[in-house]
């Protein structure tokens, strides 16, 4: 790629100015603190088999097309299909994003669901772990994730968090720690929006309990990743964003949605077009995350997907493509690093476009490695983004 693709197409000359400050990212990122609250998941990552031969020899499933195919064949009858283990793993906002940050070097608070009154064995890490502090409060939530080249299918039981509101969280945890956690952090994350059924009870609490306690807030950045909205409706979809537009008013809100969220979205907004996903080239995509932020009116709204990233501020919007690649190795967990990325980009004084670009950059090391990149391994990636952009290339080399 070395031309503008549309209007707002900013990838090369944002390239080159991110390079000029990477020498000194490594240190801002070390002096940055995030707080993170408040789910957890422990996730079972599965490659689905096509057709086995052998103990050794067996053919990946690599299209949900194929699956989708399949299931509609068999509908009215059964079928047994073979899921492969590729492992199980600490997931969900809370860890994922923690994991994608800590891997830069930021310091990490984080409350979540990791197991109470004992933690779950798989989020000891973060236990032994120096730069991060942990606070568990609940028992996690369980996903099954059926991950494919185009594409994954969550599987979760949701039910361990479905008791999570303000009152639930202060009762375990104490309003002081609360306040402990978030006074020193310049970015304050929360997720997933759409698993935890009273999470505006939980943005409303941190309005009327913690703002007016926190001085510099608006040197601070809110990140709110809102995850599949495909159950929720239009009035309660509309609700959300009421909560999400008045916390822009004490904080920063820094709104990040996949492509998929951005249809929901966009389909519940009056003032708003739907977004086609079947438009050639990305094109209802282009200026879309500004026509949504004319509406919401918000610090940053996010676009982010395989193919691109888009950022908008109330007044500005910029576009920058992802080094795509059509062979993940994994796919669980690319959003939050993604979002991981973005936000202490922008935290660390980057451009708008250069915080999109980093977050790009870690996505795309995650999903060719199943590994949350170090600074030396977002340095090659910088370095050699423009080959990654012009060929397809799979694999990744971590230091």
């Amino acid at each position: 790629m070395t031309r503008k693709e549309n209007p707002y197409d900013v990838t090369l000359e944002t390239l080159d100015s991110i390079k000029k400050k990477f020498p000194s990212l490594k240190n801002l990122l070390s002096k940055k603190t995030a707080f993170l609250g408040f789910d957890g998941f422990v996730d079972y990552l599965y490659t689905l088999a096509k057709s086995r031969k052998s103990l050794e020899e067996w053919e990946k499933m690599e299209s949900m097309k194929t699956l989708a195919q399949l299931i509609s064949e068999i509908s009215g009858s059964s079928t047994n299909i073979e899921i492969i283990l590729k492992r199980k793993v600490s997931g969900g906002f809370v860890a994922n994003t923690c994991k994608a940050m800590n891997g830069l070097g930021v310091n990490v608070n984080v409350i979540g669901a990791f197991g109470y009154p004992k933690i779950n064995e798989v989020f000891h890490d973060f236990l032994t772990n120096e730069k991060i502090n942990v606070v568990s409060f609940c028992n996690p939530a369980l996903t099954i994730g059926l991950e494919f080249h185009d594409g994954k299918i969550m599987l979760s039981n949701f039910e361990n968090l479905y008791k999570i509101n303000w009152k639930f969280i202060v009762d375990r945890v104490g309003i002081q720690a609360l306040m402990d956690n978030m006074m020193p952090s310049d970015i304050i994350g929360m997720g997933y929006w759409s698993t935890i059924p009273r999470f505006e009870n939980i943005w409303n609490a941190f309005i009327e309990q913690i703002c007016p306690s926190m001085p510099r807030l608006e040197k601070k950045l809110f990140l709110i990743d809102l995850a599949d909205m495909k159950k929720k409706s239009k009035s309660e979809i509309l609700r959300m964003v009421k909560v999400i537009k008045k916390l822009n008013e004490f904080i920063p809100v820094v709104l990040s949605l996949n492509d998929q969220e951005t249809i929901d979205i966009s389909k519940a907004l009056d003032g708003v077009k739907a977004l086609d996903p079947e438009k050639k080239k990305f094109e209802d995509f282009i200026k879309g995350g500004f026509s949504i932020n004319q509406e919401l009116n918000l610090s940053y709204l996010v676009i982010h997907s395989p193919h691109f990233a888009t950022i908008s501020t109330p007044r500005d919007h910029y576009w920058v493509y992802e080094a795509f690649t059509s062979r993940p190795s994994y796919t669980t967990s690319a959003g939050d690093h993604f979002n991981a990325g973005m936000v202490v980009g922008l935290s660390c004084d980057l451009s708008p476009p250069e915080a999109i670009l980093l977050g790009n950059a870690l996505t795309a090391v995650f999903v060719r490695t199943g590994f949350s990149p170090k600074f030396r391994d977002l340095s090659y990636f910088i370095e050699n983004y423009l080959t990654y952009l012009k060929e397809d290339i799979p694999k990744f080399p971590i230091n």
